[in-house]
């Protein structure tokens, strides 16, 4: 007897060890995270020299992407009041999430002969809102209304349901204009977003699937964009079991997407870094040229008076600078503050509802100069450790932004910088720093270059401009 019961007992043990434990390495695999640490390494000076003779092609302006999140619901039409300032950055996508929320665009109405009643109304408003800033909408296909689902950060009660959402969805919006992305919902590993898996009864890999079943059902469409899986912070594991599942079930993938909070520019590079590593392996070569989009991201996913600051914005060119021959877009967070979010808020404008109204921070500044930025992507030598940017150069003008940032204990730096490979002859200088009256004087160049000393303060972003006048 006392044999039979430790038999039993046995069996039952192998088989709880089969069931659970490839779900418990599964899971301790999908942790893992590649320390943020990093080499100190010593102090280099800039000497900024600009070479207009060697150019890299058009340069990928990367940063004409903003992100909009949730601030306000019951239909708030949250771009409305910054369409003007908006229009002005010349931007290709503004993102927005919470589209099927049933407290923001109420989109699904109920049912009607056993399908979805749609209104798209409300959601119209705000898209309508994006078109007149000369954008287009990039969607984030989130959360569940009460029709489909348990919560709006539940998984549907049935696939069919989220199916024919999406499909209805692309069929909308993507009937009359091209290249508009659909995003498989919003840092789904966060237990606020859905706590969703790579595993098991709540699998993001599913909902992935008939998203992509739902987008190829789509009818008399222009061409559009679909992928994800937009989590939180870059994790390679996430990202390789998306990989093996898109190859082992013939799927669509457009772009892969990710969001990124940091103070620290080395941790944005090793993202990507990190992709590329996956890519590089034969089984994954065929996703080399998916689009990469950083989908959010800013100094601090937390508020922060940095937002506030020149701070955010001599950040803002830091990563753009590091990521601008690495990523298709980039997702500033965000476009306006929510009301009464004080001066820690994410946004590039604050709230109309502000004293004073929709008033522009650092981060729009630079992103207004950056609007002008056009033609060819020119050599830039000479960064260093803190004094970091790029420069274009088109038809007469040699435009070059720069600033001054560190994480830790930034200083001001002099440093010189040189404009090479130019014709010699009469030119309009102009140099202007963020908040700062712009100097403007006319130069003469001997021997093809100049060279400006300046001085460039802890956060603070420069940019000159060097135009060719008439002979």
């Amino acid at each position: 007897m006392i044999n039979k019961e430790k038999i039993i007992i046995s069996f039952f043990t192998l088989i709880i060890l089969f069931l659970f434990v490839p779900f418990y390495l599964i899971e301790k695999e999908v942790k893992v995270r590649i320390p943020e640490t990093y080499l100190a390494r010593p102090f280099q000076p800039a000497d900024i020299i600009v070479n207009i003779q060697r150019n890299y092609g058009s340069i990928p302006r990367t940063w004409r992407a903003l992100a909009q999140g949730g601030e306000e619901a019951s239909g708030a039409r949250m771009i409305e009041a910054t369409v003007n300032q908006v229009k002005k950055l010349q931007l290709d996508y503004i993102r927005l999430d919470h589209i099927y929320d049933d407290d923001y665009y109420g989109v699904v109405k109920g049912r009607s002969g056993g399908k979805l009643d749609l209104d798209w109304s409300k959601l119209d408003e705000t898209v309508d809102d994006i078109k007149a800033t000369g954008a287009k909408p990039f969607f984030s296909l989130t959360y569940l209304p009460e029709e489909v689902g348990p919560g709006k950060i539940g998984k549907p009660n049935n696939w069919a349901d989220w199916q024919d959402l999406v499909r209805q969805t692309i069929e909308h919006y993507s009937k009359d204009t091209e290249e508009i992305y659909y995003e498989v919902w919003n840092e789904p590993s966060l237990e606020w977003f859905g706590g969703w898996k790579m595993y098991g009864e709540k699998n993001y890999l599913e909902l992935y699937k008939y998203s992509v079943l739902g987008a190829l059902q789509a009818q008399g469409v222009k061409p559009f964009k679909i992928g994800g899986p937009s989590i939180p912070e870059l994790d390679p594991v996430w990202i390789r079991l998306l990989y093996d599942y898109v190859l082992a079930n013939n799927l669509r993938l457009d772009f892969v997407s990710w969001h990124r909070y940091s103070f620290l520019p080395e941790v944005f590079l090793n993202d990507v870094y990190q992709i590329n590593v996956i890519e590089s392996q034969p089984k994954y070569k065929k996703f080399q040229n998916t689009e990469k989009l950083l989908t959010e991201w800013g100094p601090n996913s937390e508020k922060d008076t940095a937002y506030s600051s020149s701070i955010a914005a001599s950040h803002a060119v830091h990563i753009l600078r590091k990521l601008l021959d690495k990523t298709k877009y980039c997702f500033a967070f965000e476009v306006k503050d929510g009301p009464n979010q004080g001066q820690e808020a994410w946004g590039l404008l604050t709230h109309e509802l502000t004293e004073g109204g929709v008033k522009e921070k650092p981060r729009y500044l630079l992103y207004d100069w950056l609007a002008e930025f056009e033609g060819n992507r020119v050599e830039v030598l000479g960064e260093g450790t803190q004094i970091t940017g790029f420069a274009v150069f088109d038809n007469r003008t040699t435009i070059l932004i720069l600033s001054n940032y560190q994480a830790q204990n930034p200083f001001e730096e002099s440093f010189n910088i040189s404009f090479g490979g130019i014709k010699d002859g009469q030119y309009r200088l102009f140099i202007q720093e963020l908040f700062s009256q712009p100097e403007e004087k006319q130069v003469t160049v001997k021997g093809g270059s100049i060279v400006l000393n300046q001085n460039l303060k802890p956060y603070q972003v420069l940019r000159v401009k060097l135009t060719k006048l008439s002979s």
